[in-house]
């Protein structure tokens, strides 16, 4: 049987009404109550504030034992990196939740977050390309879209002469017309 301590979390409880009279979009809400949370030293903190979210706000979804508790996790994993927090904050709450329950480490869970953001994978989309790790094969660091003209090109010609195979761009005008 598992029996409680008895514990005061009046001032946990008045924090709670506080960001629920804030009227915050959901991400900064989940965030703050997994910090409040987060800040407890006791075991059943989040069963607690879940409990008590359930009866003083019955008509809101989202506050069992179990969301309060990855909500805790949330704030845990991204407290020490604001900008990975940041990005985090802008996909949904359930592709965070499957990029927390998945075993990554925290670089893998920040290419995640950011190839939700990139990419805009669903909840379903995200947990298939976990399983088949794109993380190990593809760094989205590079950019996708390069396109070589002769405005952002690198390379200098000096010589046509060079290169047996350059041909300058305003000869294959016509050949591209002709096929």
């Amino acid at each position: 049987m598992n029996v409680r301590k008895p514990t005061d979390y009046s001032g946990l409880f008045a924090a709670l009404d506080t960001l629920m009279a804030a009227n915050l979009p959901q991400m900064e809400l989940y965030c703050e109550i997994g910090r409040l949370v987060s800040g407890r030293p006791e075991k059943g903190a989040a069963v607690a504030a879940a409990e008590y979210l359930h009866s003083a706000y019955p008509d809101l979804p989202g506050f069992s034992p179990r969301n309060l508790r990855w909500m805790r996790d949330f704030y845990r994993a991204y407290a020490a990196t604001p900008e990975v927090l940041a990005e985090a904050m802008t996909i949904g709450w359930t592709q965070n939740v499957v990029i927390l329950e998945a075993e990554l480490t925290f670089q893998e869970r920040a290419w995640y977050i950011r190839a939700v953001r990139q990419f805009g994978w669903t909840k379903l989309t995200l947990a298939e390309q976990i399983t088949s790790a794109p993380h190990k094969k593809v760094a989205l660091d590079v950019g996708l879209e390069v396109c070589y003209t002769e405005e952002n090109s690198t390379t200098e010609r000096v010589s046509d002469d060079e290169d047996t195979f350059y041909l300058p761009r305003k000869y294959l005008e016509g050949f591209s017309k002709s096929l």
